[in-house]
């Protein structure tokens, strides 16, 4: 599908300029440009194809996307500027990030929804056949779903638009209710029209919608006061379980390749954003924007302030081989990174190369390095490296199916749910021998097999939807205002003599040490905490769409079906 990329660009401007790069400003549907453009199924799925690049869904995941879904989670620390404002959660409504995401969501459902609307008439016209039709709508229904359920459970209520001509004095928000179940219906007609197997590598199947099926269900059963939470239960189970068992699919075993362009569409990604070393906005972002420093990709960097939580490092087992792959610490050496080789130490013999943050620990997921390491692909000034950007893995849904058990209780023994949450610990090289999983040990085993992937904040939502209080106490017992200072008082000889203490978690402060010095990295125990409430955990409407749509402010109503 990737050969056909960049005849998607002038599809994209001729299909779906109505890109909400400003919130609904939207280009009526053209029906002459239709006519003329939708004249063979290569057309048809070349512009579908859109639906899948990273240039589309660029507003959401260049940024937003691991703003919103590791910093608010409390997995990764990041504190500058509006960036930062993710991670204290001090956000308000004029934030560009914040601002970029909705947009961002929307420019994909404007993408999908012209083809939805646009494509059928026209492609029947030109003698395109009905099942290459079908099929187009069912992959964009597939996709807006997918978009859908992000927009609700970042913002909650939210419009649910199918007619890119509406106009902004016309929008109101749908109650949340709503837009699940025009999530259900979009992926309920996917479902019933994909194929087994993708007809081209990267494209959404059958199992992509219910594995999507299976997570929605499962959110919409985490609302427990909701009288239809137990029928849900059940229909995440076995959404889930009718994916596990019948599609034939397996996780990937290489930790070490997962996260590289050699693993793009491998068996366990269901949908991943298809990342192209094009420029700018066209690949994967996060080399450059998470990457330690120019030693590591020998080009640009912007990730010398971001860093692993404590927290999040402290999730980790001891033997887990999941933490390599994940995050750097001190004495971590890598042979596919700068361009052949590169070693993690906390600082450089002088700090003026390299020197420690405040987490002691940098990003290693998503991040390949320089272009010889991951066969010239790795974007390293342009932020648009080759490697797929993962939206639903299939181990989401082998732990979707363990929380579906759980249900409303504290834990399963369920067999199969035993089965698969064991499978994915072998892979990490840890064991199970436990009779039962907990509610508390599901939420540790998402946290870190997803860790950095900008997906643990839906966990926490669900969790909130649960129990709010558990949520905030979960949230809060991160203590995200942890964080290592350096401590000035050591001598540059007395940070680099031999048997030095460069890499661990200790916190002796030298108030503390007898000796007067403590440790070279100490924790400030006494810096003011970082609280989070209720109301942090839904976005507010971003002040510029409110600007241009008042209207939006109205108390949400439910959708008309």
């Amino acid at each position: 599908m990737k050969n056909i990329f960049k005849t998607i660009c002038l599809s994209s401007v001729l299909l779906a300029s109505a890109s909400c790069s400003d919130f609904l400003t939207i280009v009526p549907e053209d029906e002459q440009v239709m006519e003329t453009y939708y004249t063979s199924e290569e057309a048809v799925n070349a512009n579908t194809a859109s639906l899948y690049t990273a240039y589309v869904w660029q507003d959401f995941g260049m940024n937003f996307m691991w703003m919103s879904g590791d910093e608010l989670s409390g997995d990764l620390y990041y504190t500058y500027d509006q960036e930062g404002q993710f991670y204290y959660m001090t956000f308000q409504n004029g934030n560009t990030f914040l601002t970029q995401g909705w947009n961002g969501l929307y420019r994909v459902i404007s993408y999908c929804n012209n083809i939805i609307n646009g494509m059928p008439a026209a492609a029947r016209a030109n003698g395109v056949s009905e099942s290459v039709i079908t099929r187009a709508l069912a992959e964009s229904r597939c996709i807006r779903g997918i978009a859908y359920y992000f927009l609700t459970e970042y913002w909650k209520d939210v419009p649910i638009i199918t007619n890119n001509n509406v106009t902004g004095d016309q929008i109101i928000c749908n109650t949340q209710a709503s837009v699940y179940e025009f999530i259900r219906q979009d992926l309920e007609f996917a479902k019933e029209i994909l194929p087994l197997s993708p007809f081209q590598n990267g494209r959404c199947t059958k199992w992509t919608a219910i594995g999507m099926l299976s997570k929605l269900h499962l959110t919409m059963a985490s609302h427990l006061s909701d009288a239809a939470s137990a029928d849900n239960f059940a229909k995440a189970k076995s959404y889930a379980a009718d994916l596990i068992g019948n599609s034939g699919l397996k996780i990937y075993q290489d930790l070490a390749t997962m996260f590289y362009p050699v693993s793009n569409n491998n068996s366990e990604s269901l949908f991943a954003l298809q990342c192209t070393n094009d420029g700018y906005a066209y690949g994967n972002g996060r080399n450059v924007s998470l990457s330690r420093n120019a030693l590591i990709t020998l080009g640009s960097s912007w990730g010398a302030g971001k860093g692993p939580t404590l927290s999040l490092q402290e999730a980790f087992e001891k033997n887990d081989l999941r933490r390599y792959y994940t995050y750097m610490r001190n004495g971590d050496k890598y042979t596919n990174l700068g361009g052949g080789g590169y070693s993690y130490l906390n600082f450089s013999e002088d700090e003026s190369t390299e020197a420690s943050n405040e987490m002691l620990a940098h990003v290693r997921k998503y991040i390949i390095g320089a272009n010889s390491d991951c066969g010239g692909v790795a974007g390293v000034s342009n932020q648009d490296a080759g490697n797929n950007l993962y939206m639903l893995r299939l181990s989401d849904v082998y732990l979707c199916y363990v929380e579906a058990c759980i249900g409303a209780g504290s834990s399963t023994n369920d067999a199969l749910a035993l089965k698969v949450f064991k499978e994915i610990r072998t892979r990490a090289g840890l064991s199970w021998d436990k009779t039962a999983i907990t509610y508390d040990e599901l939420i540790k085993e998402r946290r870190v097999e997803f860790a950095l992937e900008s997906i643990n904040y839906f966990d926490i939502k669900r969790m909130s939807y649960r129990d709010m209080n558990k949520a905030l106490s979960y949230l809060n017992g991160m203590e995200r205002q942890r964080q290592y200072f350096s401590n000035g008082s050591f001598s540059w000889e007395e940070r680099n003599a031999e048997g030095a203490y460069h890499g661990g978690f200790t916190s002796l402060a030298p108030s503390d040490d007898p000796k007067g010095k403590g440790s070279i990295f100490y924790i400030n125990k006494d810096a003011a905490k970082i609280v989070i409430t209720a109301s942090n955990l839904t976005l507010p409407i971003p002040a510029e769409t409110i600007t241009k749509t008042p209207s939006i402010l109205r108390d949400p109503v439910d959708y008309q079906f």
